[in-house]
């Protein structure tokens, strides 16, 4: 496919960030901007089905006065600059741009033939800009998802791929895959620091509550959600997991300099979600495909560990859902992991 206007490639807009993070002195304190990579994977749990695996790779700016100088094209910059809740005066503003690949594979992952009764074989592919605002007590954000389902997101591809990588069995249902769905999104999350203790220089934590919502054919729902964290050197930032699909840099920026230049916490997050329609269970939404009849309410434990050391930060999280369909091995609850690996500068 031939570019025609470079202007308006999503692409060139990691490709400025990265231009931005060659020309800076790398600083733990000087917040221009933190290149991020998270990683989800069900062989944790040992197992290789339902939301089996993710990825995220992407980029969140420094502080912004205004939306123009994060790496947008003039006329987004302007939208978001109309947007409710995040141009309050006073405000850090902040924008991020991603790349998400995910993969929804049923239960039985050697038949050839269609599996009823669980989820379909699905693989997505999608960018996402995000633009937020925060101050010392509360952080909003809303995040645009523009991508494509079905066999262009080359699911079966890769997980083949990396199943031969390192020796396991071939997948062999993707005959069987959602088609090809052009993919919309906006998702908005709303994060309230509702209290701290002890200190970002060493000993503390703090309790901080999630509401959210997204609206567009690869989901629509609503979620809300409390977290806490506890360690040495726990940021003022409001860094607990995102609803799901959500985009993993928000909240991840400090509302003022670290306290310390390392530390380690104990994170963990309770939430809930009301689903409308999702693409990976309810199938295409304008042709028919294979999908799933599932419970709208879903539930989700988060507990993991994350550490800083200078520029450099990584989380491990054991994330546990519920499984609100009737499947095959009668499977009420799935566990997945997932590795973050962070660079500020």
């Amino acid at each position: 496919m031939r570019i025609r206007n470079w202007n308006f490639w999503p692409g060139r807009q990691l490709a400025k960030a990265l231009l931005i993070l060659c020309s800076w002195d790398a600083s733990a304190d000087s917040l221009n901007g933190t290149w991020f990579l998270s990683v989800d994977n069900d062989s944790f749990a040992q197992t290789d089905d339902h939301y089996t695996n993710g990825l995220q790779i992407g980029w969140v700016s420094g502080y912004l006065e205004k939306y123009e100088e994060g790496a947008v094209p003039g006329f987004v910059a302007t939208g978001l600059g109309s947007l409710p809740l995040i141009n309050k005066q006073g405000r850090q503003r902040f924008i991020s741009h991603s790349l998400s690949h995910r993969i929804f594979t049923p239960n039985d992952t050697e038949t050839t033939e269609a599996v009823e009764h669980d989820v379909p074989y699905s693989g997505m592919l999608f960018a996402s800009l995000t633009a937020g605002a925060q101050d010392a007590k509360t952080m909003d954000a809303f995040t645009f998802y523009y991508g494509i389902a079905g066999p262009s997101a080359r699911g079966e591809e890769v997980q083949n791929e990396f199943h031969r990588l390192i020796g396991v069995d071939q997948v062999n249902g993707w005959d069987h895959q959602i088609h090809d769905e052009i993919l919309l999104n906006i998702a908005y999350e709303h994060r309230r620091r509702l209290w701290s203790f002890g200190s970002t220089q060493g000993w503390g934590g703090d309790f901080i509550s999630q509401l959210g919502g997204s609206l567009g054919n690869l989901i629509s729902m609503a979620t809300v959600g409390i977290g806490a964290r506890f360690g040495w050197g726990v940021p003022d930032d409001y860094g607990i997991p995102p609803q799901f699909f959500g985009e993993e840099t928000i909240g991840s920026r400090p509302y003022t300099a670290y306290g310390t230049q390392s530390g380690v916490w104990l994170f963990t997050l309770l939430n809930g979600s009301y689903i409308a329609n999702a693409i990976f269970w309810d199938g295409n939404t304008f042709k028919d495909s294979m999908s799933v009849d599932y419970d709208p309410g879903i539930a989700r434990l988060y507990t993991g560990i994350n550490a800083r050391s200078g520029n450099w930060s990584g989380s491990f999280a054991v994330t546990k859902t519920t499984v609100p369909w009737e499947n095959p091995t009668d499977r009420t609850i799935q566990t997945y992991g997932r590795i973050g690996i962070r660079y500020s500068y």
